[in-house]
């Protein structure tokens, strides 16, 4: 939320990258707070009864993925592999230079391999 804060005052060209595991969370929340996930699921909006559905969806059967899946509003990676958040941004900041890249990294992945080779 601070980032994007920052994104707005400055203009500047940043893509937010969190691993896909149980970063979901964090991507979900911020995705929330600023208004995009309201703008792409209505009923899920940002008072009392959105909130309450989005809570319950939350990691249910049929109801919101605990990682980030295809259904997660800016999501470009699916979920269930980790330790590739930090290739994909070099690989996104080496094809273009301007872009500012930020990256969470969450606990399992970086105990995993393609976290080291990185």
């Amino acid at each position: 939320m601070h980032l994007n804060r920052l994104i707005k005052c400055n203009d500047l060209n940043v893509m937010f990258l969190s691993s896909p595991g149980h970063g979901a969370p964090a991507t979900l929340s911020n995705s929330y707070l600023e208004g995009h996930y309201s703008e792409i699921y209505p009923d899920r909006s940002a008072d009392e009864r959105g909130m309450l559905k989005l809570f319950r969806a939350f990691s249910s059967p049929g109801g919101i993925g605990s990682h980030c899946t295809p259904e997660t509003p800016g999501s470009i990676h699916e979920g269930g592999e980790l330790g590739y958040s930090l290739s994909h941004a070099f690989g996104a900041a080496f094809d273009n230079p301007d872009l500012i890249v930020a990256t969470m990294v969450g606990d399992g992945e970086a105990e995993t391999g393609p976290l080291v080779t990185s």
